[in-house]
């Protein structure tokens, strides 16, 4: 049996694909493909197909829940855009398919970590719903233990102070992290952020700010890189908290970190003052997410 999981969003895309070892109970990750682009061309599913056609597509999301808060956000044509059988259609797969929760693919990490136990937080921008989870990994099954919902999100924070000094959100975030180092905050500034935009600190963050807006007419009067390192002063203040909260409410030394935020590199350092063992997935955003969501259906279905 063949098994491929499938990740798409506006700007990557995803094909893991597993096969089983002829006794129909253990699966292999033999090869993954993957590029830029807001979907799969007809060339990575030709090449795909090369390992075999699949028996069974597993997506990295729940597409109808996605397509309710797509349509509560006010983005256009959310239901169309999640038709995950005609789009695998149109790809020419035409075998069954089932998904897993966005988070839970994140989550899903824990299977390569090489722990018998773990917290797992998963900082994301966007799940379905969810932004920010905690999760508990223990006899090989993940149980989700907290969650913020959309639009309480630190990864859309990040993004969206990213594109509040000019640079592109989910590409140049490097780049505003070493500007964001170059600059010493005055403490005014970071006090006038919070009270601008975080609502509630415990026992997880939440923002009085939608960032899926952006922040473009805010704090006018501050210069790129100051607002660049009062930015970074916070999402760090945001990260500890999480974590902190994450420790309280598990019982595990080991963490695994997934998700797109977790590419910062503030994130490990952070998570080493809290916890003994560290896990992040060599690809922690929804790239790397076509592999989990199979890691979650064979292993927590």
């Amino acid at each position: 049996m063949i098994i491929w999981g499938m990740s798409k969003n506006g700007h990557d895309w995803s094909v893991a694909i597993f096969k089983d070892n002829n006794l129909g109970n253990r699966f292999k990750l033999v090869n993954t493909i993957s590029g830029k682009g807001s979907r799969h061309t007809p060339e990575c599913i030709d090449e795909a197909k090369k390992n075999g056609k699949p028996d069974l597509v597993i997506w990295y999301e729940n597409p109808y829940l996605k397509s309710i808060r797509q349509f509560i956000a006010g983005q256009k044509h959310p239901f169309k855009r999640n038709n995950i059988k005609r789009y695998l259609r149109d790809l020419n797969i035409n075998c069954k398919w089932k998904y897993v929760g966005h988070h839970e693919s994140h989550a899903a990490a824990f299977y390569n970590s090489g722990f018998k136990d773990a917290t797992i937080v998963v900082l994301d921008s966007i799940g379905e719903f969810d932004c920010t989870s905690i999760w508990k990994a223990k006899d090989g099954k993940l149980k989700k233990i907290k969650s913020t919902k959309y639009p309480h999100s630190i990864g859309l924070f990040y993004s969206a102070m990213t594109d509040r000094i000019g640079l592109k959100p989910q590409q140049d975030e490097a780049v505003f992290e070493k500007m964001s180092r170059s600059y010493t905050p005055f403490s005014q500034l970071v006090v006038q952020m919070e009270n601008d935009i975080i609502k509630q600190w415990d026992p997880l963050p939440k923002f009085r700010v939608n960032f899926h807006r952006g922040a473009r007419q805010m704090w006018w009067d501050s210069g790129k890189k100051e607002i660049a390192s009062a930015s970074r002063t916070i999402f760090e203040s945001l990260v500890t908290k999480v974590l902190i909260h994450a420790k309280e409410i598990t019982d595990s030394r080991n963490i695994v970190l997934s998700g797109g935020v977790a590419f910062n590199k503030s994130v490990p350092n952070i998570a080493s003052k809290i916890f003994d063992n560290i896990y992040i997935p060599p690809n922690p955003s929804d790239s790397g997410s076509a592999e989990g969501a199979v890691l979650a259906y064979l292993n927590n279905g």
